[in-house]
């Protein structure tokens, strides 16, 4: 049997997920601990990789971010990230 080469309109191509914008540390008003920037890097790197455990990274920030000196400013990161703030679709 020789295959069509034609696409065939059922069968539907993967598409690429975009990432939407992920916050840095360094895009944050305020400083952040090395600990936790690196732990933030290592977060965002996996999901614009499209790594699909990152339970150990998510546990990582947690600890890292209680190594900031502010709670307001712990708050919003650890919302911001472990609550995956970064991702609502409503504009909040």
């Amino acid at each position: 049997m020789i295959e069509n080469d034609r696409e065939q309109p059922d069968r539907k191509k993967p598409q690429m997920e975009k990432t939407p914008f992920i916050r840095r540390p360094e895009d944050w008003p305020f400083p952040i601990p090395e600990i936790t920037a690196e732990a933030i890097n290592d977060l965002v790197d996996a999901i614009e990789r499209g790594d699909r455990y990152l339970g150990s990274l998510y546990d990582e920030l947690d600890g890292a971010t209680r190594e900031m000196d502010n709670l307001d400013q712990e708050t919003l990161v650890r919302n911001y990230y472990l609550l995956e703030e970064w991702d609502r679709n409503d504009g909040k």
